[in-house]
């Protein structure tokens, strides 16, 4: 399991972040809350999913995303570039 927070940018409206939470939280093993107001989403993953398809996800949808913190992470192995 591993946490991270992701600035995301590009939301208009409340229903921006429903939509990404919506896509994502339909996933096995991923939660996210977007605030809309703040253009954070603070995303929750239980597995071996890899950040950069999460990213990716949420850019077809027309935002820009990075991650902000990575200091959440619950175990080592969380490689991004696998």
């Amino acid at each position: 399991m591993w946490a991270t927070k992701l600035k995301i940018d590009g939301m208009t409206c409340p229903s921006c972040a429903d939509g990404i939470e919506k896509k994502l939280n339909a996933l096995e093993g991923i939660e996210i809350k977007v605030s809309y107001p703040e253009g954070i989403g603070a995303l929750t993953v239980m597995g071996d999913t890899r950040l950069e398809s999460l990213i990716e996800q949420i850019a077809q949808k027309g935002y820009q995303v990075k991650e902000i913190d990575n200091k959440t992470a619950a175990t080592p192995q969380r490689n991004k570039t696998e």
